[in-house]
């Protein structure tokens, strides 16, 4: 159905028409590479790292993706906040997360929180970049923070919501009697939603697509995208492969042992934490500080991880060492977010403690901390990670969609359906789409209409609370003479902005007409 993931890394660099991104993402994933994915489409660049297989930092020249614009999209933080914190960003060189936890404008939980759901952000957007180059290079530069995206979860999201339709029918064929069931053995597999869940089920009876459509109730759109996704995943299959999977899993389980011969169960005792010390979830305190450290240790060598000088002693390097383990150990946490946390940092602490234990990697960590120093003053050469660094400036959908409206306005139809196009481009929000089709119908109506009309139904379809989708939609359809349907949009135009008289003006005008 799909090449084996060992086959779809052989490339180093393609197009995203032909090898799809959940395709790189999930063999990436199953081969569990360490190394930077690079994505480029006409202005608008991407680079995932991933470590182990799991993408852990993504760096773009989207304005609206950094983290500071992010924030403020969500609610997180005000523009002038942001604007302030930007400007000594930039003046200081701490960076956004660092500088807006030492301002007490977010905590260092609500942070991590936020690094991940932007780092998720990101990656779902590359889904619609069909179009892309992509690049595979060795060179991995350390992430800023220590955050990590679910693979599968991206994988099944990513094809269900934001992978453009053409490229699912594209790139996932089959005949009409094909059977598909559940893979049996599977290890792993993402959260279901109830839609997705109720899927899954149906595969139990082993139906055809027609059969799936019948038994789910769902469109024919929603089947295939998530059918796409489970089967990518491994979670199902065509029959014949879920048979083939269910020998292989038989042949490999163990022997049964007769219930005369079987040994009595140990009994292993739970672990429980120190005595005396209760679990230090529910302290707010507590809680910050350890994602806290956890964020920042990844960009720390030893010596600042232990909180020690360069000269330390093997005596005072080891109460170092035992302090930053009791401060966070992991038994001292009760879930297992905050507990795994806990556990990478003891972890970290204790390579660090290994590190400048040996005076071979002791010395070592003392000339790479001599070269930053160099290179802070501007006489050290820069490292590979820097010379793949993305060099592009920032790209800002709104300054697009500003001059695209200035465009409009001067009825530079064209120019305006460019630069509306470019901000589609870098933020394919629904405002921005609606004023796109706005100027396309603008530029040559006579050929244009009928795309148009429904390119808008479309999108006020999947954002029904669009005022100015219906208000574009009733206009096209007025120059269309498809009076009914323009006065509908209309209606639905003024119910969501009744200050806006042309829509009474217009309304009133179609019922002349009619």
């Amino acid at each position: 159905m799909f090449p084996p993931p060992s086959q779809v890394l052989r490339q180093r660099e393609g197009t995203l028409a032909d090898t799809p991104f959940p395709l790189l993402l999930h063999a990436l994933m199953v081969e569990e590479r360490t190394c930077t994915l690079e994505l480029k489409v006409r202005q608008r660049e991407k680079r995932i790292t991933f470590e182990d297989g799991a993408p852990v930092a993504c760096h773009s020249n989207l304005l609206h993706e950094t983290l500071g614009k992010y924030l403020v999209e969500k609610g997180r933080l005000t523009e002038g906040d942001y604007q302030k914190a930007l400007g000594e960003s930039v003046s200081s060189g701490l960076q956004m997360g660092a500088l807006l936890v030492q301002k007490a404008l977010i905590s260092p939980f609500d942070l991590y929180k936020q690094l991940q759901a932007n780092l998720a952000h990101k990656l779902l957007d590359c889904f619609r970049w069909t179009e892309a180059r992509y690049r595979l290079i060795s060179d991995v530069e350390p992430p800023d923070a220590t955050v990590r995206a679910n693979s599968a979860q991206l994988i099944l999201t990513g094809v269900s919501t934001v992978l453009p339709f053409d490229a699912v029918t594209t790139h996932f064929t089959f005949t009409d009697d094909r059977r598909f069931g559940q893979m049996p053995g599977v290890e792993s597999a993402p959260k279901l939603s109830s839609k997705d869940a109720r899927l899954f089920q149906a595969l139990r009876q082993r139906p055809t697509f027609n059969e799936l459509l019948e038994r789910t109730g769902f469109d024919m759109e929603s089947v295939l995208r998530r059918l796409y996704a489970l089967c990518l995943l491994g979670v199902a299959g065509f029959v014949e492969d879920v048979d083939q999977r269910a020998e292989e899993v038989a042949a490999k389980a163990p022997p049964v042992v007769p219930e005369h011969a079987a040994p009595e169960p140990a009994v292993v005792a739970a672990p429980t934490a120190p005595s005396g010390t209760p679990f230090a979830d529910d302290d707010e305190a507590a809680r910050n500080a350890l994602l806290g450290a956890f964020l920042s240790h990844r960009s720390q060598d030893p010596f600042t991880l232990l909180d020690v000088p360069e000269d330390v002693q093997p005596v005072a390097l080891k109460k170092a060492f035992l302090a930053a383990a009791d401060r966070f150990a992991p038994l001292r946490f009760h879930t297992a977010e905050l507990k795994e946390k806990a556990e990478g940092l003891l972890a970290a602490y204790a390579r660090a403690f290994g590190a400048l234990s040996e005076p071979e990697q002791n010395t070592l960590w003392k000339k790479r901390r001599q070269a930053q120093r160099e290179k802070a003053r501007g006489t050290g050469r820069p490292t590979a990670a820097e010379q793949f660094r993305i060099r592009t400036d920032l790209l800002d959908a709104t300054a697009q969609f500003d001059e695209a409206k200035r465009r409009l306005e001067a009825r530079n139809f064209a120019g305006a359906f460019e630069y509306f196009e470019y901000a589609c481009d870098i933020d394919p929000r629904p405002l921005y789409q609606a004023h796109r089709a706005w100027a396309r119908y603008l530029m040559k109506p006579e050929a244009h209409g009928r795309l148009v009309l429904q390119e808008l139904q479309e999108l006020v379809r999947q954002e029904p609370a669009l005022e100015e989708g219906w208000a574009f939609l009733g206009d096209v359809a007025r120059g269309e003479g498809q009076w009914a349907l323009a006065e509908d949009a209309l209606r639905k135009a003024f119910k969501l902005n009744p200050q806006q008289r042309r829509y009474v003006q217009l309304i009133q005008d179609i019922a002349r007409r009619r």
